[in-house]
């Protein structure tokens, strides 16, 4: 049982923001900063390709009106979103994860170092999409 079956059972308590019969929405445990909420699927569907469309489409109606409300919340610079599958999705539940965002936050990441690509590289790269 993933830990997000655990929170929709209530087996392990959360801040929950919204709720309904297929999406949960709660605070992150351990926040970017404060109003990092995670939005799931209450069943236990690994990555964006196994999402029912109907159940991907509520998920972003709730990031839309979450978005609203951490931004009348929090003042926020900006929102991020993220969300991670295979090997990085470490809860192996799909969650889409939405913060507040605060010049100076720290939060980012790090570039592989290939530096700016042009575009006949990225072309070339991209032709098997």
């Amino acid at each position: 049982m993933t830990i997000v079956e655990q929170i929709v059972s209530r087996q392990i308590d959360a801040a929950i923001v919204y709720e309904s019969k297929h999406v949960i929405a709660f605070a992150d445990h351990d926040p970017i900063n404060f109003g990092h909420i995670l939005i799931c699927p209450k069943v236990a569907y690994e990555n964006l390709v196994d999402l029912p469309d109907s159940i991907a489409a509520e998920i972003h109606t709730v990031a839309k009106d979450l978005y609203r409300r951490i931004e009348k919340a929090f003042q926020p610079d900006g929102i991020s979103f993220i969300q991670n599958n295979g090997s990085f999705n470490e809860l192996s539940h799909y969650h889409l994860h939405i913060f507040p965002r605060f010049k100076g936050d720290k939060f980012g990441w790090v570039s592989s170092g290939l530096g700016v690509q042009s575009i006949e590289v990225l072309r070339e790269h991209l032709a098997y999409l």
